[in-house]
């Protein structure tokens, strides 16, 4: 018994098995082919959720700040231009000062802000009506009119759990809002969500989008964590080194510690103010410094990926010159395009909303209008005047060849900004030669005989073309 109660038991120790207890179950053949990978770097808990790490994290961080801000503000800043067939310029004037002196232009950056911070947020139309009951445009001329600008988190529906997504993917859909615990109708509410999140996800939003920070995170964590590497080493980059003799020893005597904090300090203010050092035979003092090769390359590989996350380049998110041979024109046109995207396209049924309110706040009818935003490409002055130089004589091209009128031809001048609206629209549409009507060169015989001759031969052929047919 005693013999079977000391039996020796195998133990697998080997590396093998080393190996094999801690690998990492894969999806089958080779590692490259493998989406463990992919599976480990995901998150899958929404940032988008967490509304106080957003809210810090756009409050304290300059680089998602700006990500955030400035594609909005590029897109604004230019303003709209109205169109409409009801209006004088004189109208449309009108609407233009009301978006100014009701500050919306600001609110609704403010709003599209939020849209971006937190996946959603809203405009909402205050004013002297019920706000629990729909908006009555017909009321609204001149009353009183206010924009406030709220996230996602100050509206809710009324259940907000997620079995009440069931008749809506959108909050926009939804039949019932409330403000911060305040009914409200959703005529009142101009709504705004950010970028529409898969349906595996999307009830977890609750109808709304997801943040912006959603795409930006990895890379802007690998942007912050190179930051705080460099910081500390820059604060260590530098540091002196005393040998002192018997320290330990020192050290655990009565008054040790204070003797060699003492002698230390005295050494630091004779280094600093003396530029001289005096020290005993037996100590010895150093400076260790570090180097800082390669942080370079390390930090603008993180800003390349923060730029390519958002698709904004470089020179616009952190300020940077263009380098090399490149001018900068093409990450321009790049980022130009992303705010069409992203920004303007997004922006037109908000701003038709604002436009239609300070419409029926003027004169208490909407009149048909369409709207465009101004090009983000500034052109030079002098391609600008080449340009209109060109469409100039193109224009009077076709009406020297007889092509179109001279109403016509100012309709068309006006339209491409060749001539001012009012001018273009006194242009005579029987305009006498500048030397006089002797001037133009009538046509000669051979001309005149030459398209006779052309003339006759096509009835000829349009005749012998109907004949066939007939047959």
């Amino acid at each position: 018994m005693s013999r079977n109660r000391h039996k020796r038991q195998r133990i697998d120790n080997g590396l093998t098995d080393l190996v094999s207890a801690v690998a990492i179950q894969g999806t089958g053949g080779s590692a490259l082919s493998s989406y463990d990978t992919v599976a480990y770097a995901n998150n899958y808990a929404l940032v988008t959720l967490n509304r106080i790490i957003l809210t810090y994290l756009y409050s304290g961080n300059g680089i998602f700040q700006t990500a955030i801000q400035l594609p909005i503000q590029d897109a604004l800043a230019k303003g709209i231009t109205i169109e409409s067939g009801e209006l004088e310029q004189s109208d449309i004037d009108d609407v233009m000062d009301w978006l100014e002196e009701h500050d919306a232009w600001q609110r609704i950056q403010d709003y599209w802000s939020w849209v971006r911070v937190y996946g959603g947020g809203a405009l909402i139309i205050n004013t002297d009506q019920d706000p629990t009951k729909p908006l009555n445009f017909r009321r609204l001329q001149g009353s009183p009119i206010e924009l406030y600008d709220v996230d996602r988190w100050q509206l809710s529906t009324p259940d907000i759990q997620m079995h009440a997504m069931q008749d809506y993917e959108s909050i926009e859909n939804a039949s019932i809002l409330y403000l911060n615990g305040q009914q409200i109708d959703p005529s009142r509410v101009v709504i705004g969500t950010g970028k529409r999140a898969p349906s595996y996800i999307r009830r977890q939003l609750i109808g709304w989008g997801m943040s912006e920070a959603e795409r930006m995170l990895r890379d802007l964590n690998n942007y912050l964590k190179t930051t705080d590497v460099l910081y500390e080493i820059l604060d260590e980059s530098k540091i002196d080194v005393y040998h002192i003799k018997d320290l330990a020893n020192k050290l655990l005597t009565a008054g040790g510690s204070a003797t060699v904090q003492k002698r230390i300090q005295l050494a630091n203010q004779l280094k600093n103010y003396v530029n001289a050092l005096i020290m005993d035979t037996e100590e010895v003092f150093e400076q260790k410094t570090m180097t800082f090769a390669g942080l370079s390359d390390v930090m603008r590989e993180n800003r390349v990926g923060v730029a390519s996350a958002l698709r904004m380049p470089m020179t616009k998110l952190f300020g940077l010159s263009a380098s090399g041979f490149s001018t900068g024109e093409s990450d321009t046109d790049n980022y130009n395009e992303m705010v069409e995207s992203e920004i303007r396209r997004p922006l037109r049924k908000s701003i038709r909303r604002v436009i239609e309110v300070a419409m029926a706040n003027l004169w208490g009818r909407i009149p048909s209008f369409r709207f465009e935003y101004p090009p983000l490409k500034e052109v030079p002055a002098l391609e600008q005047q080449q340009i209109l130089e060109s469409k100039s004589n193109l224009i009077l091209s076709w009406y020297d060849r007889g092509l179109l009128g001279a109403e016509a031809i100012g309709e068309m001048a006006a339209k491409e900004e060749v001539l001012d609206a009012d001018i273009a629209k006194r242009v005579n549409p029987n305009p006498v030669p500048p030397n006089g009507a002797e001037s133009v060169q009538a046509p000669s015989t051979d001309s005149v005989n030459v398209y006779k001759k052309g003339v006759d031969s096509a009835k000829a052929q349009a005749e012998t073309a109907a004949k066939i047919a007939g047959r």
